[in-house]
């Protein structure tokens, strides 16, 4: 469902997928690639409001993922975990919970590992609005930070109770009642309870950043890893191929792999060649078999290869490929 009102170019749009790939792409301007990584098969769904520079929306999924994500430059993302209870969600490879929000801008990608059946609420805005607005209500300069570092800041249960309970009600107002976007007193009356709320509940002086320098590293090391999948994928990367290669012990990058996101380098290499060949099999440009797909993401034996696919994705190879 998509409602474009005629009188701006505000809209609020309600997106449903069983594509992963597609679920990434849903929501408005932003970068993102996301990894399916636990078993079953794939729904999502976006719950978005844009109004020009200001952009709030919901995002759930029933399969777990792994993502890594971008606004666009010169916003600010705000997001928040649904639900509140602690369920295995990582933020730039360390545990986040419901009593924390995470904020990142659009200069520099950052991950999430999203448990499934999780969701977040998100807000993106001009990072300029938001500290004209801190400084207008609070008296009190938005904070410095070092470029393309992710921050976080614990938040009380009020706290998540007002900025939650906003976000919810006003996707839900807008889901029931789309028109309110035709008029610009509507448009601008909410912005502007939007805003309130957000600047009540991020207090400049308990911002911190989201990770250290060392942690950062081993963030970087895991989307090295990726890459090298990528850049030759007729050639699997064994463990000891990518400690060469990446000039690390083993040790390093295990710790690394278990920090970041909480699996081994040999589970996230697998599931990460599963996921490309699901995209090469819904894509269907290519009159290869399946088994030459595959092989050509270094799965040689057929069986151990049917069994890993239809128990992470809930399908078999033939029906990705009849669905795409």
């Amino acid at each position: 469902m998509m409602v474009q009102p005629d009188a701006a170019a505000a809209c609020f749009r309600v997106k449903r997928t069983q594509n992963v790939d597609i679920h990434a792409r849903n929501l408005a301007s932003w970068e993102q690639h996301y990894e399916q990584t636990s078993r079953g098969n794939f729904c999502g769904e976006v719950r978005e409001l844009l109004d020009h520079d200001l952009q709030v929306f919901e995002e759930v999924a029933s399969c777990a993922t792994s993502q890594r994500c971008r606004p666009w430059r010169g916003g600010v993302w705000i997001g928040l975990a649904v639900p509140e209870t602690d369920g295995g969600l990582r933020f730039m490879g360390r545990p986040s919970h419901g009593l924390q929000l995470m904020l990142a801008g659009g200069d520099e990608p950052f991950d999430l590992q999203v448990p499934a059946g999780h969701g977040l609420y998100g807000m993106v805005l001009e990072e300029a609005q938001l500290a004209h607005h801190v400084q207008a209500l609070h008296q009190q300069p938005w904070p410095e930070h070092r470029a393309g570092v992710p921050r976080v800041q614990a938040i009380t249960a009020l706290q998540r109770y007002r900025l939650a309970g906003m976000l919810r009600e006003v996707l839900r107002c807008l889901q029931e009642q789309p028109e309110a976007l035709n008029h610009d007193a509507s448009r601008r009356t909410l912005r502007e309870a939007l805003l309130t709320v957000l600047c009540d509940v991020v207090v400049p002086q308990t911002l911190s950043e989201a990770v250290s320098p060392r942690q950062l590293r081993r963030q970087e090391l895991v989307h090295r890893v990726r890459e090298l999948v990528f850049e030759h994928p007729e050639q699997p990367l064994s463990v000891a191929e990518l400690c060469t290669r990446l000039h690390v012990t083993r040790r390093t990058l295990q710790n690394g792999f278990q920090e970041a996101l909480g699996t081994s380098p040999a589970t996230y290499l697998r599931t990460v060649r599963l996921n490309a060949v699901r995209r090469a099999l819904r894509e269907g440009d290519a009159p290869a078999t399946i088994a030459d797909t595959a092989a050509r993401w270094g799965f040689w034996h057929m069986g151990h290869f049917s069994q890993d696919y239809k128990a992470l994705f809930g399908e078999t190879p033939s029906q990705t490929r009849q669905q795409g």
